[in-house]
């Protein structure tokens, strides 16, 4: 039977707003990994010893028990949270490759904050703790407010001491005072706009093209494919559809937490005699109806591919794909006695596949 032990906590709840939105009217597929990361940043910046209770769909449930954290601990946890959302969807925006609506949409992404605090019961029911009283639903009634801004930290009456006006100002912050009755009980608490900490968060330090000059292509095939440019290269640049068509790949796998290919991530190609390389996309560029993308080895920076895709008429593309090798003589009289013929029949059979996938009608 569980047992009941009352004590005061600190309740602290990030949301991340139009979330239901991105999931419902986007590709499922990305938007979940986007979200995952999303809620994973917000976990891993936790700086003052919250307890993670749990995640609850769009929002992470943080408390802690006893002694409530100072003004200046609340803002710079708010702070640090709000610029790791936002520096990652920066980074989507300025790095991303895919062109599905879930890449494209993610930095419309927003994020909020409830701060409350109460008496709270806790309990263990198996391995899963849990919080039980009334502030807990009072935490839980503040996320659906009437507040007209989509980010802003949002905190009740045991804090109207702690975040006084002067230490707000102090930190460039103004409070408004609101009031909406929950459950015929009105409720009193203030809210902190904070959109203007946008104006603060640095943009990735990686640049979006970082062309490796000294490669040079030495085998070059092309397809005419009935696609739309966008969405052709989408497929090809995801990796997780790589092993679909790419003749030989056996495996793909992240060498980081990214799931989705974006200029910087670092994947690992194990072909089918379970020989592994290690490529980097390096560069990525989109002008008009032209798509092009480059990956190379990421410890030599000897070989590579780009892919090529130009948008011909309303329901067709061309799609090239070059393999690159650096530009000496030995590395291509190298490549050209050992290797040349296999990888053009390769890549030959890659892009059959790939016409195959469009032409079947499995992919629009």
């Amino acid at each position: 039977m569980a047992e009941f032990n009352q004590q005061q906590a600190f309740l602290f709840m990030p949301d991340i707003s139009g979330f239901t939105k991105f999931i419902n009217e986007t590709e499922i597929e990305h938007s979940t990994h986007i979200i995952q990361e999303l809620l994973e940043i917000i976990v891993n910046a936790n700086e003052i010893n919250l307890e993670l209770l749990e995640i609850e769909g769009d929002a992470v449930f943080f408390f802690r028990l006893g002694k409530m954290p100072a003004a200046a601990e609340i803002i710079q946890q708010t702070k640090k949270i709000f610029e790791k959302f936002h520096q990652h969807l920066l980074k989507y925006e300025s790095h991303r490759l895919c062109q599905c609506g879930a890449c494209r949409t993610a930095s419309n992404l927003t994020l909020k904050f409830i701060i409350h605090a109460g008496p709270v019961g806790s309990f263990n029911v198996g391995n899963n703790f849990k919080l039980i009283g009334k502030d807990i639903i009072i935490l839980h009634r503040l996320l659906k407010n009437c507040i007209p801004l989509s980010e802003y930290f949002l905190f009740t009456e045991p804090f109207f001491g702690i975040l006084e006006s002067e230490k707000l100002i102090g930190q460039n912050l103004s409070a408004i005072n609101e009031a909406e009755e929950f459950d015929n009980v009105l409720l009193h608490y203030k809210y902190v706009p904070i959109q203007h900490w946008l104006q603060d968060i640095e943009m990735p330090t990686e640049g979006n093209a970082v062309i490796q000059p000294k490669l040079v292509p030495v085998i070059t095939v092309s397809k005419k494919i009935n696609s739309e440019a966008g969405i052709l290269f989408s497929y090809l640049a995801d990796l997780s559809k790589r092993t679909e068509w790419m003749n030989g790949v056996k495996k793909i796998e992240f060498s980081s937490n990214e799931k989705i290919n974006q200029v910087g991530t670092v994947h690992k190609c194990i072909i089918e005699n379970n020989s592994l390389t290690q490529f980097k996309t390096n560069y990525f560029e989109h002008r008009d109806d032209e798509y092009s993308m480059m990956e190379i080895d990421a410890k030599k920076n000897a070989f590579g591919h780009k892919f090529i895709v130009e948008q011909i008429d309303e329901e067709s593309s061309m799609v090239t794909i070059q393999f690159l090798v650096k530009n000496n003589p030995i590395h291509k009289t190298m490549f050209s006695l050992f290797m040349k013929n296999k990888m053009k029949k390769n890549l030959e059979k890659s892009m059959e596949n790939l016409g195959l996938k469009f032409k079947t009608g499995m992919l629009k």
